[in-house]
């Protein structure tokens, strides 16, 4: 899971009634649906934790060294995101429950070899269960092109852009279950990797007394 991803991605949904008359109208309506399940080596209460402090975590995935390296600001909303692979986009929590978080995000394509008429809305769900071993997550896509060009561009090769998007999210996922492990098993060191605003975020997010290493 990466934040250019969830400029993209989505999941199951829960019930149309909880989002507003556009978000509804982009999971009725998408121009082009990507479903994945996944397994994360962790509990949901630490997952949530990661998907409600995205600017952290891609904060940490800078630090981490990890690529593509996303560019990532605060807006008044939620985050602004800038893939150096040419994806810039805006991407905000727009619903929640226990086992289950829900984004909304739009992005464009800022390549040279890209139209610049490309642009897309997507909502962004995740859900997840508990198995024995951690935790089984489903992330779906629900994208749709905000112009006729675009909508025409993905309905002419909806094949290379799910096998764009799966190829990135999976890829992006193994290295963000790297941050995920080190954030359960060994707090301390991410936390004393971090300095000012950045380590009181993370504090805030995973506090000391309720984030506790795995003990053998």
């Amino acid at each position: 899971m990466t934040i250019a991803a969830l400029v993209l991605l989505g999941t199951t949904p829960v019930p149309l009634q909880a989002y507003d008359d556009h978000v509804e109208e982009i999971i009725r309506n998408p121009t082009v649906i990507y479903q994945k399940t996944f397994g994360v080596d962790t509990t949901p209460e630490i997952w949530n934790r990661v998907l409600d402090n995205l600017y952290l975590m891609g904060r940490l995935w800078g630090i981490y060294g990890f690529q593509p390296a996303y560019q990532v600001t605060r807006t008044d909303s939620g985050l602004h995101v800038v893939d150096p692979t040419g994806i810039v986009g805006d991407v905000r929590q727009v619903g929640r429950s226990d086992l289950s978080r829900c984004f909304y995000g739009r992005a464009k394509v800022n390549h040279w070899a890209v139209p610049s008429f490309f642009t897309a809305d997507s909502v962004i769900m995740f859900e997840c269960t508990t198995e024995r071993n951690g935790l089984l997550g489903e992330v779906k896509i629900f994208m749709q092109g905000n112009n006729g060009l675009s909508r025409v561009a993905m309905k002419l090769f909806p094949g290379t852009l799910v096998r764009h998007i799966d190829n990135r999210f999976m890829n992006n996922m193994d290295d963000m279950k790297k941050i995920i492990r080190d954030i359960a098993d060994e707090p301390d060191k991410v936390r004393n990797g971090l300095t000012g605003p950045l380590r009181d975020d993370f504090n805030k997010a995973f506090p000391i007394t309720e984030i506790k290493p795995v003990e053998e």
